[in-house]
């Protein structure tokens, strides 16, 4: 009795105790990403253009949606079956519902980030090449969608393991090209002038660091998809991406600022995201617009701007 009671407490621990804890988790990771869009409706919500604001409501929206989606299911496992046991092998239609925005958060913030490629790189085959990839992971991801919402047992679950695994690893694969691609293309923006090369380090190294939480999180939930699919481990780190993607693309928006203020202080060179060029301060000019979606060095004026400082 005790070596079964020991088994049923880890099955239990191994699901709906992984389950609660990703609730738990998504939650803090909802309430960063709403303390993000506070900051973001405060500082750029009345400059941006209307795509911008447009995109960051949608991933707002979309997120909120997810969330309680989420919360919902929990409640219906972990509270409403006490009354209810039949409740705990089936499918609630909430937990797979939310399968839906957390793809359309993702398909939003990666095609963000495909116009990024465009604007700085300036070249539509990349760009569309990396979107077409984006796109792919989307419509797998729908297609895992649609079939887990129709199934009424966990035991299904099983059944659908090939298809979490090629969404999981294209999204995770999808992210890592985009941090590569604009890593790459940021690198050929050297200038070889000590100034300008810091700061497009510094551009480099938020760029990995922005798409590392969501790549990581991707790679793991489709091992954890292939090596634990009978606990819920899988899903632990699947809807903590959601939150990851939102706090993605608002710390991105929300950093120009930080970037802004660091390329002023090292060479008094402004960023402007609106036309993305980097361009020198000129006294007694009116300030450029700062609102955009993407950083472009303008090497130009880069080579310009040392070169008069060395004079």
């Amino acid at each position: 009795m005790a070596v079964v009671a020991r088994e049923v407490a880890s099955t239990i621990d191994n699901t709906y105790g992984l389950l609660y804890i990703a609730v738990v988790v998504s939650t803090a990771l909802y309430g960063a990403g709403i303390l993000q869009f506070w900051m973001y409706i405060r500082k750029y919500h009345a400059k941006d253009p209307l795509i911008v604001k447009s995109l960051v409501i949608a991933v707002i929206i979309c997120d909120t949606c997810q969330q309680s989606l989420l919360c919902h299911a929990v409640y219906e496992y972990l509270v409403a079956s006490i009354a209810n046991p039949a409740i705990l092998p089936s499918v609630v239609n909430t937990l797979m519902i939310e399968l839906f925005f957390s793809c359309a958060i993702a398909t939003l913030v990666q095609q963000f980030y495909c116009w990024r490629i465009y604007k700085i790189g300036k070249s539509i085959i990349l760009a569309g090449a990396v979107s077409l990839v984006s796109w792919s992971a989307c419509v797998t991801l729908l297609v895992y969608s649609a079939k887990a919402v129709q199934l009424k047992a966990f035991s299904e679950v099983i059944n659908l393991k090939k298809l979490s695994v090629a969404a999981n690893t294209m999204s995770a694969v999808t992210d890592i090209i985009i941090s590569a691609v604009l890593v790459v293309i940021l690198h050929t923006a050297k200038t070889g002038f000590k100034r300008s090369t810091d700061l497009v380090n510094r551009l480099m190294v938020f760029t990995f660091n922005t798409g590392l939480p969501t790549s990581v999180c991707a790679l793991v939930a489709s091992i954890c998809v292939a090596a634990f699919s009978e606990t819920f481990l899988y899903i632990f780190f699947f809807l903590l991406l959601g939150r990851l993607y939102t706090n993605s693309i608002l710390v991105t928006l929300n950093s120009r600022e930080y970037i802004k203020s660091s390329s002023e202080s090292a060479s008094q060179e402004q960023y402007s995201l609106e036309n993305s060029g980097v361009r020198a301060r000129v006294p007694q000019m009116p300030t450029a617009s700062r609102d955009a979606i993407t950083i472009r060095i303008d090497t130009n004026t880069m080579h310009d701007n040392d070169l008069k400082s060395a004079h």
